[in-house]
């Protein structure tokens, strides 16, 4: 499922588990994306929110075995996609910057949002310099260290290769 709100793209991806078995397990799993078409077509430079659909028990798949089991799936993930992506769809419609203040203020460890992304569309704020410390202050101390050694020249973690928030805050020196 799809749908596009100027730069933006609003969907929901739906995998089947490789351990399904025909009449006896069969589930499902959901994801919301949202993407921006002008930070490219891979997924790893052009994602700037997602949420997975958890199942109310906490689960990342849910059961569809049964057409009792399909539908209670079905009301289920209708219901958080209306809630999430279909709301915050709505809202970008109406109006876009409130949308992106909205995804940032109320939405952002939810929706594992991109600080770039807001940085990008609202300018370099003090909310922005402050989730950044605050995205900092929580980092364990081995990540403290990973930081110190990327500032160093180091590139042998994830998250220093590909883009995160805490390469962002980094390499936009928001931690001092």
């Amino acid at each position: 499922m799809k749908k596009t709100v100027k730069d933006l793209v609003f969907e929901i991806d739906f995998f089947l588990s490789k351990w399904n078995l025909s009449h006896q397990r069969v589930e499902v799993s959901a994801e919301f994306r949202l993407w921006c078409k002008s930070y490219g077509k891979l997924p790893v430079n052009n994602v700037i929110a997602m949420m997975p659909f958890c199942t109310s028990d906490g689960e990342a798949w849910y059961d569809i075995s049964t057409g009792e089991k399909l539908l209670s799936a079905f009301d289920e993930l209708n219901r958080r996609i209306q809630q999430s992506a279909g709301s915050l769809c709505v809202q970008f419609e109406q109006d876009y910057l409130g949308a992106v203040e909205s995804l940032f203020r109320d939405h952002f460890d939810e929706y594992h949002v991109y600080l770039d992304f807001i940085a990008d569309k609202l300018g370099m704020s003090s909310a922005i310099r402050e989730k950044a410390r605050e995205i900092y202050d929580s980092l364990s101390d081995d990540m403290r260290r990973q930081v110190l050694a990327y500032q160093n020249g180091a590139r042998n973690s994830s998250w220093m290769l590909n883009r995160s928030n805490l390469k962002y805050i980094v390499d936009h020196n928001l931690i001092n």
